[in-house]
């Protein structure tokens, strides 16, 4: 870049991808002085230059970031102007900035058209940010945006980038920005797949949660899944419901709870081989021919998951479908001790009249799912 010259960068791309930090991080890698613009409606050129104000009796010119940042610039020799959501500055502070990007200068209006330009041997850089889904007040005005030299597009790190982004600004462990990015990734996936989602998943959210996740005592988890993805993200209840059952799909809750908080050896009796009566056997016949239904209906893509993990809205199918068979499968894991454990973690029964809830069965998968897989595959199987 020229010396004497005032160069344009718009950074353009979705929320909480770092264009901002990446604006910021190019500054203090110059050691150069910076000044940051919220763009909005209610921004003035007044507010860009400089205004005049009442001070005892007398007044007084405050000086704006721009004529600061020339002013920087020309003592430094290289200063930053960032201007956030530059899209939604209205038109006529656009043109104010125009001067200065063309021709190195600007005139102040509220102080007789004084004149501030950059001396020979300084450089200034105005880094605009824009999301181009959000056109905000006004679109860019043509002969604006033209002034800006580059429009680079920031996208979504690659899934070892953003993990290593999410351990390094969070101080997570690894394993638990992995399970967090993942998810992140998988409800981008379906939000651009079906549009089911408004909201992006976004590197910035992703590094939130594994700072927040990892400082807190793990009987927040729950809350902090609901409170900082699941109500942030989704805008309906429908959307809030369509993310819930992403993560539960994930086993999200699960992995992040058991890497907090590993489990100890489990109270569980898992016997090798299980002695069935009659009434045992018949009630799996049933459930058999029920999984066959399901596969038939929905395929296996749609059944077992790549780690041969059935997904949580299988369980779910059979609730609202067969709740009797599903009830009287999961009280067999009486005989494994299953609802013991279940009342001494959560000290609540997991029948109700007499019949098992969902909420235990959702338990076992959400916390037990290596002791639920051995009821279902060897204890009393129901899958081939």
């Amino acid at each position: 870049m020229e010396k004497g010259k005032c160069l344009g960068i718009l950074l353009q791309g979705p929320p909480g991808t770092g264009k901002s930090l990446l604006a910021i991080s190019l500054a203090k890698s110059f050691n150069a002085s910076y000044y940051i613009i919220d763009g909005s409606s209610d921004l003035d050129r007044r507010d860009l230059e400089g205004n005049w104000e009442l001070f005892n009796g007398d007044t007084k010119f405050n000086y704006g970031p721009l004529t600061r940042g020339i002013e920087d610039a020309n003592k430094d020799g290289i200063a930053f102007i960032i201007i956030n959501e530059i899209n939604a500055i209205r038109e006529c502070e656009q043109i104010s900035l125009n001067s200065l990007l063309s021709e190195n200068h600007i005139n102040l209006i509220s102080k007789g058209f004084e004149r501030y330009e950059l001396n020979k041997k300084s450089k200034l850089t105005i880094i605009g940010t824009l999301n181009k889904g959000v056109l905000g007040v006004n679109k860019l005005q043509e002969a604006f945006e033209d002034r800006f030299i580059a429009s680079p597009e920031i996208t979504f790190p690659l899934r070892p980038k953003e993990i290593e982004i999410a351990t390094k600004v969070s101080g997570c462990k690894r394993i638990l920005a992995e399970i967090v990015v993942d998810a992140a990734r998988q409800i981008r996936k379906q939000a651009i797949k079906d549009f089911s989602i408004t909201k992006i998943f976004s590197t910035r959210l992703v590094v939130n949660f594994c700072l927040v996740v990892s400082k807190m005592p793990p009987n927040y988890l729950k809350y902090n899944i609901k409170n900082i993805i699941i109500n942030k993200l989704g805008e309906t209840q429908e959307e809030r419901k369509s993310i819930a059952l992403l993560l539960d799909g994930k086993m999200f809750e699960s992995k992040i709870r058991n890497m907090l908080n590993p489990e100890p050896k489990s109270e569980i009796h898992n016997p090798s081989t299980q002695l069935m009566n009659a009434t045992e056997i018949e009630i799996i016949n049933k459930v058999k021919k029920r999984v066959k239904e399901y596969n038939h209906l929905q395929g296996n893509s749609k059944f077992i998951k790549s780690d041969r993990v059935p997904m949580w809205k299988f369980f779910e199918w059979f609730w609202y479908n067969h709740r009797k068979i599903i009830q009287q499968y999961f009280q067999l894991t009486e005989k494994l001790n299953y609802h013991k454990l279940y009342k001494k973690e959560t000290g609540k029964t997991y029948r109700y009249n007499q019949a098992v809830t969902l909420k235990y069965i959702r338990w076992l998968y959400r916390n037990k799912i290596k002791d639920l897989m051995f009821f279902i595959k060897k204890s009393f199987p129901i899958l081939d």
